[in-house]
């Protein structure tokens, strides 16, 4: 996939032929164009590759333009008016080196309609009347289509000659009148992609009909395509977030170093919750920046315990230029989400992503609410004090729960302040088959392995060893 950088511009011309025959014209248009930053490979469309075409090279520039135009001309014997709509091809090169695009512009099609008046004619000494006419023509380069590269080559070959299919003197008069960089001779447009202000540029050449000289004036006022990237990622190299971050974010403008432009000021920034529980972002707001940095203020967390998963904070940051916004969508993951508990419930250690491991939900080792755990070494643990169970000849062991999340461990009543399931620095076991000799026995392994170990009749209620209540063995370390 090549990098490109997508554009857009508000576009007007006037153009003008002076000479025995008169034309003017004025236009209104957008201009769309693609930089491409690197090389781009060929026909590639829909995901289907096809053989046999181009590639587009390394800093080519191609697009199209369509506007609308009014024209006049006037020749010795004829006034032609007229308006409709005209197509234009775009091509070019990108140099990295002023951050500027050198652009030709060809004209590709016309759809008019109109008047002519022929002079000198009269009718019984009336004025002579106008004649309404309508046409269309299509010549020249077709637009470029970035599945089809060689189209895109074609733009920046040298022009070719226009073939009118009319010999009608108003078509002929219409077409010279069009505003285009010339077809005996290619002229160049150089646009500097780092400046938000108007650029305006002159064209004076030998008009190819002979009519006499052409001078066009082009004024482009860019409207770049804003990219919003976040650039606070942790060394996991992660896009996710906890409600104690604090996202940032910059603009960035393929093909354009943002800090030296033009453009870096005119961003303004704003983002909004998209749950209810999420809350705002603290600044909400930020005109004139080319970063943005907010806290969350996430309300009405959950915290009263459950067995399911929590919803994430989610929030949509908009970077706006020009009046076209970009959006990016920051939601957490599944890890962030497990991270997010413990700062809901006040625990005092918030596990990093990376203290974070997949681990899927085995109503054991991890209980839930994610498939992903903290885990402080439960199978090591788990192992030591199996061996210390079977020096006694005992039956196997069963783990009965390890891992649990805050939000499931409020559920299942473990409300201990520091409490080492949440970290997977506990283990809740029991013997199987269990009995009241093999329960103490286990008791006394545990202690043997050097756990700290206590007796519960269930998770988070602690019983004496050998109390007839006692369930399972806890130990934690």
């Amino acid at each position: 996939m090549g990098i490109s950088g997508a554009w857009t511009a508000k576009v007007s011309a006037r153009s003008a032929i002076t000479g025995r025959n008169a034309l003017s014209c004025s236009v209104e248009g957008i201009l769309g164009f693609n930089v491409f930053l690197s090389e781009e490979k060929g026909g590639n469309c829909c995901g289907h590759q096809e053989t046999g075409d181009s590639t587009i090279p390394q800093n080519s520039v191609a697009g199209s333009m369509g506007g609308t135009f009014n024209a006049q001309a006037s020749t010795p014997t004829k006034q032609v008016s007229g308006s409709g709509g005209a197509g234009w091809t775009i091509g070019g090169t990108y140099d990295p080196a002023i951050e500027a695009v050198r652009i030709a512009v060809r004209s590709s099609g016309i759809d008019a309609k109109g008047t002519e008046v022929v002079l000198g004619k009269t009718d019984q000494g009336a004025a002579p009347a106008p004649d309404p006419f309508s046409t269309r023509w299509n010549w020249g380069l077709p637009n470029p289509r970035t599945d089809k590269p060689s189209t895109v080559l074609d733009v920046l070959k040298a022009p070719v000659p226009v073939v009118i299919p009319s010999e009608r003197a108003a078509d002929l008069l219409m077409v010279n009148a069009l505003p285009q960089t010339g077809l005996t001779e290619s002229q160049h447009l150089l646009i500097d992609l780092c400046n938000p202000k108007p650029q305006t540029f002159d064209q004076t050449l030998q008009d190819e009909s002979g009519l006499g000289t052409r001078t066009t004036t082009w004024t482009f006022t860019l409207v770049p395509l804003v990219n919003i990237e976040r650039v606070d990622r942790a060394k996991e190299g992660c896009s996710s977030f906890v409600s104690s971050d604090s996202p940032t974010f910059q603009a960035a403008i393929p093909g354009v170093t943002l800090a030296k432009s033009g453009w870096s000021n005119l961003v303004s920034w704003e983002v909004k919750e998209r749950s209810p529980i999420s809350g705002s972002g603290t600044p909400s707001q930020l005109p004139h920046s080319p970063r943005f940095a907010f806290r969350p203020q996430p309300a009405n967390r959950p915290t009263g315990g459950s067995t399911v998963r929590n919803p994430p904070l989610q929030y949509t940051v908009s970077a706006t230029l020009e009046g076209t916004p970009q959006y990016f969508i920051l939601i957490q993951d599944d890890v962030d989400l497990l991270r997010q508990e413990y700062i809901d419930h006040n625990e005092n250690v918030v596990p990093s992503r990376a203290d974070c491991c997949a681990r899927p939900i085995d109503g054991s080792f991890n209980v839930g609410n994610y498939n992903w755990a903290v885990d402080g070494g439960m199978q090591g643990a788990l192992d030591k004090v199996a061996l210390e169970f079977r020096k006694d000849s005992r039956p196997t062991l069963r783990v009965l729960s390890g891992f649990r999340s805050p939000q499931r461990n409020k559920a299942v009543g473990d409300v201990r302040p520091n409490n080492k399931h949440v970290l997977g620095r506990a283990l809740d076991l029991a013997p199987e088959p269990a009995s009241h000799d093999s329960l103490t026995a286990l008791y006394d392994a545990c202690i043997r392995a050097g756990f700290h170990t206590f007796c519960e009749s269930g998770p988070g209620t602690e019983v004496p060893n050998g109390s007839p209540d006692a369930k399972h063995v806890h130990i934690d370390w």
